[in-house]
């Protein structure tokens, strides 16, 4: 339609295929003109007017509350009275005795606070301590005398134990080896009903004697009975012959002919470095000279 209407208003202008081009250029400029709009949406200006109408609109009615409100006090505080009403002598206060009974409050809060602090600075004075000289005197006497005792306790245990010590090894000492008789069996022990007290003999005397008047061995301890059953029986001609006898002499001998530490002669390392050197100077393993 409006193609038509281009054509024939624009008759007298030219041909008509020209007419048709110029209607059809301003057809399709419309057309791309209204879907750039519609697709790109308003423009800028066209937002920020927009946006400007907004906020004016927002700030004149806060305007308008604002000023309605001031108009509101202005009105309120007119409607007050402004004089104060006149009051008779009988009806004013007596400030001179509002003076009076201020000051005896105070004094009276005064002397209470100053009472308090007395109370509480004689009570400090007077409390009780929380440790006493003599408490703590006590204290340090119990604690002296639980030491004596817990010393006392462990010599006693101590002596016990070595007292146990030397019968366990007595009682070793007094069994016979298996070299000498491998079918030995130890007596049952008596019970504590059927066992008779221990009695210091004679012969048991005669033994002590002679333990004492050996020379000491093994670190400083005395010569035991097990000791010298061990020296007869490893000296005797049976054994002397056996293998295990015969690997235990050469096993002295070469433990007392060996060199002393002084004496051996080490190899020379040579540069114990050199790998680490090599190394970090980019140099292959393989290349490194052997240090040994």
């Amino acid at each position: 339609m409006q193609l038509s209407q281009s054509l024939q208003s624009g008759s007298h202008q030219g041909g008509a295929h020209t007419q048709f081009k110029e209607a059809l250029k301003a057809d399709l400029h419309k057309k791309v003109s209204k879907t750039v709009t519609e697709r790109a949406g308003p423009s800028w200006d066209e937002r920020m007017e927009k946006a400007v109408k907004g906020f004016r609109a927002k700030a004149s009615a806060s305007e308008n509350e604002m000023k309605k409100n001031l108009a509101e006090a202005i009105e309120k505080g007119r409607s007050r009275k402004t004089s104060a009403p006149i009051r008779s002598a009988s009806e004013t206060p007596n400030q001179n005795a509002m003076l009076q009974k201020r000051k005896k409050e105070m004094h009276d809060l005064e002397l209470q606070y100053r009472e308090q602090l007395d109370n509480l600075r004689d009570k400090m004075e007077k409390r009780e301590p929380l440790f006493r000289l003599s408490e703590v005197n006590a204290a340090f006497a119990m604690q002296h005398q639980r030491m004596q005792e817990r010393k006392r306790q462990m010599i006693q245990d101590e002596h016990e134990r070595w007292e146990h010590l030397r019968s366990v090894e007595h009682n070793a000492s007094s069994r016979p080896l298996l070299i000498q008789d491998p079918t030995y069996k130890p007596p049952r022990k008596p019970t504590s009903a059927s066992s008779p007290q221990k009695s210091t003999s004679g012969e048991e005397a005669a033994q002590k004697a002679m333990s004492m008047s050996t020379p000491a061995i093994f670190g400083g301890r005395e010569e035991y009975e097990k000791d010298i059953k061990i020296r007869e029986a490893v000296s005797t001609k049976w054994f002397q012959n056996t293998p295990w006898a015969k690997e235990v002499r050469e096993i002295k001998e070469r433990a007392d002919n060996r060199k002393k530490l002084h004496e051996i002669q080490y190899p020379n390392k040579g540069d114990r470095h050199a790998l680490t050197r090599n190394r970090l100077m980019h140099q292959l393993p393989a290349q490194v000279p052997a240090v040994y």
